[in-house]
């Protein structure tokens, strides 16, 4: 099949259509043709109120639920959902059932796979479940595919970091960490704040994000290895690492979608939708993270989707499990709650070249010649979240049957296109 995109602004900084509107016409998987007016060819036309085109987005942190949890997604419907968020590259966390310890676990990820429009980026747990303080078969793993290590939401000791860190340094690999000091943050669930102190909820406390993280930067430091801090979610991790970056430490770092639109306000809800980890934080926290887009010391903007079934969501909020769904609403959330503090070229960014840097894998280009690995999107169309436009097992969202503003409208990879 052949598509002509029709007048899209083009976002990829240092292209030399760089915010310039384009059409984009593609055959059979390759970018055929750039230009301000195309005519002459026959080709199904994507058309939109204000579209915007970039290479295809790269998530950096989605829970995985297969194996083992296939009743809340299996892979394909996980990353069908990906899709219609705009990814066509997603790294998960190796929190299935069981864990991602060893290549058996990477190698049933690829294969499972290998023939959707989204490619899965696999990692592998740090931790050997049944030898605590030991390295799983982090080689065998990174040789099967496995991008990165980590131990997900689980706490790390800093011995067993340090070794995890010199382990992979020699590796095109690296380590992610969620920083959290679990004697801290004692089981809290929500953000230690005035804001929620009369609801009786059990709370966490930013400092156990700080110590932590802090901490861990030190063990990096001493390994002169580098380190990726995912969801990080307050104002004191954003100004340990932006002077971390200042020294010239190898660490890059994350911010969930969730934490950038919503506060610990939404808390007061109850709704259990609203209980994600990290902790939705304070307005001046959310405020922190924006600045950390704007100045770089955040590179990139993950999804931090989890699906979770109905039997694990509608229960008390103390009893619901953690997680919401995400990914489809990454361009509504932006056009709702973000796109008068960010441009839409930065938020573009922290999805596309931001965390292809820090993967170590190039950013897809968009000229022609080059394999389309597209993501299109029209900040103007409105819809609704509902069965027909939902496409994980799971529907844990506050936005369910909500009109919405801004969606995506096409990816094209691997010689594959979906159109919304």
């Amino acid at each position: 099949m052949s598509y002509i995109i029709r007048q899209a602004t083009l976002l990829q900084k240092g292209n030399t259509q760089h915010k310039k509107k384009v059409d984009v016409f593609i055959k059979d998987g390759i970018i055929q043709q750039i230009n301000q007016n195309i005519s002459g060819v026959s080709a199904a036309e994507i058309r939109g109120q204000e579209l915007f085109i970039s290479s295809g987005w790269v998530d950096m942190r989605c829970s995985l639920t297969d194996p083992g949890f296939e009743h809340k997604d299996d892979l394909s419907s996980l990353l069908d959902s990906a899709a219609s968020g705009g990814f066509t590259t997603v790294i998960t966390l190796p929190n299935s059932l069981p864990k991602i310890i060893d290549k058996s676990g990477i190698s049933y990820l690829k294969n499972a796979s290998k023939n959707h429009l989204v490619n899965l980026k696999p990692t592998g747990f740090i931790e050997d479940p049944d030898s605590k303080n030991n390295l799983t078969e982090m080689y065998d793993m990174f040789q099967t595919g496995a991008v990165a290590f980590t131990n997900g939401d689980e706490e790390i000791s800093n011995g067993l970091l340090r070794k995890a860190l010199l382990y992979t340094k020699p590796l095109d690999a690296f380590i992610i960490s969620h920083p959290s000091d679990k004697s801290l943050e004692h089981g809290g669930m929500v953000h230690e704040s005035s804001t929620l102190v009369t609801t009786g909820l059990k709370m966490a406390p930013s400092i156990s994000e700080y110590v932590s993280l802090s901490q861990q930067l030190a063990v990096a430091e001493y390994c002169n290895a580098p380190i990726h801090f995912s969801c990080i979610s307050t104002t004191e991790s954003v100004s340990l690492i932006r002077e971390a970056k200042k020294r010239g430490l190898k660490v890059t770092c994350d911010v969930s979608i969730f934490n950038l639109c919503f506060t610990d306000e939404r808390v007061l809800s109850f709704d259990e939708n609203f209980k994600v980890y990290p902790p939705l934080r304070s307005e001046s926290d959310q405020k922190a993270l924006i600045d950390g887009i704007l100045d770089g010391t955040i590179d990139a903007i993950s999804s931090n989707h989890s699906s979770q079934n109905l039997e694990s969501k509608v229960v008390e909020f103390d009893y619901a499990a953690y997680g919401v769904l995400s990914q489809p609403f990454m361009v509504a959330w932006y056009e709702k709650y973000l796109a008068k503090a960010i441009s839409i070229d930065c938020f573009v960014n922290k999805l596309t070249s931001g965390p292809s840097s820090i993967i170590n894998h190039q950013e897809a280009k968009i000229e022609e010649g080059s394999t389309a690995n597209l993501t299109v999107l029209d900040s103007q169309k409105k819809w609704i979240f509902n069965e027909e436009t939902n496409y994980s097992k799971s529907n844990n969202t506050h936005e369910l049957e909500a009109e919405q503003k801004g969606a995506v409208v096409a990816v094209f990879n691997n010689n594959c296109v979906n159109l919304y």
